[in-house]
């Protein structure tokens, strides 16, 4: 059986074109790997959904690899998608709910198209927090009614973060060497720093939305995560696009970029990185330690350190959420087949109080206040959202281009990026005296996606904290 344990995707496309490996092989490798590791003695409980069509799409781009074909970066590499993104497929698509258990979508979500354009292996369907996190305001991260609980493997006593708990643990678990997850509030980051591994969220219109179950429309996006900064810049590359039906994604050039070729060592050299420590008091002594220790090493590897910015956070991101999600799940439903018989919002609370056993262990009052919407967006609370966002967008903005920044390096999680469309990443940088991973927050610009991959490329180059969970 195939070992790739730690292997980042340059190493296993080396293996793939030196015939060490075939991509059916390394598939296998995987499913086995899912059998008794995710579903072991321990139940991560990370996959929700095996692709039963993996092993014959990977044996195909084997054939086609043979021929000198080529697809792309992601020729022959498996990739695990969180659960609330369409495959038009043999998977369900159910965003971890039983009213959805048997929503088979009937074309790809346009992210997933890419992929497979790419020579993608979509290997299964993570678990995730049911409805991506927008059903009970006390839901455990990493729970679904579907799916059950995603535990976290550096302490089982502490939830895995979320809501794409199990995109995450898949990768830290080494199940699949990268994943998707989605963001509207904090999605990708949490779970990614929780479990020690690497995440980005794009710049909203970076990647299109369309097929994917959505929360907001000014919010959400998908992004990669990996156990590193290369194997997330080579899984970014394929999901970038330009979509007709996702009209923010336009608002970009219609271009190919691979982000590869910003892996340079060394770019953190005259690079400028702000600073902000609103929330530094709150750490704990641990992350204070990895903070200030990441700053000496940025330091030391010639970067411009601008220290004490002071930044505004949003607090409306909830608005926008709340009075966005009933129009865009009702249009979803209404694209499902007869399969599955909740067609609108309404729907779905019905019949979670019909089966309350099994859907409502932590409740819908979310789910409830959002159907009490109107709709329409057109009110106050909402409109104020949408001018917080602009608002900070712009000071942000301004704060970048006075200090002539490319990075902001946040002690904590902030609201910011998913608020304002920013693009952010994390790597690990250190591990509590809990054994949970602990993960640092970088912003960008607005599509400068390059700056995080260069700059963090070199960070990691130099610091290296991506360690395995189990050991091996």
């Amino acid at each position: 059986m195939y070992n790739y344990i730690e292997s980042n995707i340059f190493e296993i496309k080396n293996d793939l074109e030196s015939g060490k490996i075939t991509s059916y092989d390394l598939v296998l490798s995987l499913l086995d790997r899912i059998a008794n590791v995710d579903q072991g003695e321990v139940k991560f409980n990370s996959i929700l959904e095996i692709n039963p069509d993996a092993l014959n799409i990977a044996k195909a781009l084997d054939f086609e690899r043979s021929n000198g074909k080529v697809r792309g970066l992601m020729h022959g590499i498996p990739v695990v998608l969180k659960d609330n993104i369409n495959t038009g497929d043999k998977m369900h698509t159910t965003a971890g709910s039983i009213s959805l258990k048997k929503n088979f979508a009937s074309k790809d979500a346009f992210i997933v198209k890419r992929l497979r354009d790419e020579g993608a292996v979509i290997l299964g369907k993570a678990n995730l927090t049911e409805f991506a996190n927008f059903m009970s305001y006390n839901m455990r991260n990493g729970y679904s009614s579907l799916g059950g609980e995603v535990l976290c493997p550096w302490n089982l006593k502490h939830d895995p973060s979320g809501s794409s708990a199990g995109s995450a643990v898949s990768v830290t678990l080494n199940l699949t060497p990268v994943s998707i997850g989605s963001e509207t509030g904090g999605s990708i980051m949490s779970p990614s720093m929780q479990n020690g591994v690497v995440g980005m969220k794009p710049t909203i219109g970076l990647v299109s939305r369309t097929g994917i179950i959505p929360i907001s429309s000014t919010l959400d996006t998908a992004g990669p995560i990996g156990k590193n900064v290369t194997d997330v810049s080579i899984l970014l590359s394929s999901l970038r696009g330009n979509d007709l039906d996702d009209p923010v994604t336009l608002t970009k050039n219609d271009e190919k970029v691979d982000y590869t070729k910003y892996l340079i060592e060394g770019s953190l050299k005259g690079a400028r990185i702000g600073i902000d420590k609103n929330r530094y008091s709150k750490l704990s002594d641990e992350a204070k330690t990895a903070f200030k220790d990441l700053i000496s090493v940025m330091k030391e590897a010639g970067a411009v350190i601008v220290e004490d910015l002071d930044i505004k956070q949003p607090s409306l991101i909830f608005n926008i959420m709340k009075h966005e999600f009933k129009r865009n799940i009702n249009k979803y439903l209404s694209t499902t087949s007869t399969n599955v018989k909740v067609k609108t919002l309404k729907d779905i609370v019905k019949y979670n109080e019909k089966h309350e056993i099994v859907a409502l262990k932590y409740g819908q009052k979310l789910l409830e206040d959002c159907l009490a919407t109107d709709g329409k967006m057109n009110n106050k609370e909402y409109l104020d959202g949408l001018l917080e966002r602009d608002e900070t967008s712009k000071s942000i903005k301004r704060i970048f281009e006075e200090h002539k920044l490319d990075l902001i390096y946040f002690s904590s999680y902030t609201s910011i990026g998913p608020e304002c469309g920013f693009p952010t990443m994390t790597i690990p940088i250190g591990y509590s005296k809990e054994n949970i991973p602990l993960g640092s927050y970088f912003l960008a610009n607005h599509f400068k996606e390059d700056k995080l991959i260069s700059i963090l490329y070199s960070l990691e180059q130099l610091i290296n904290k991506r360690r395995n969970p189990l050991n091996e």
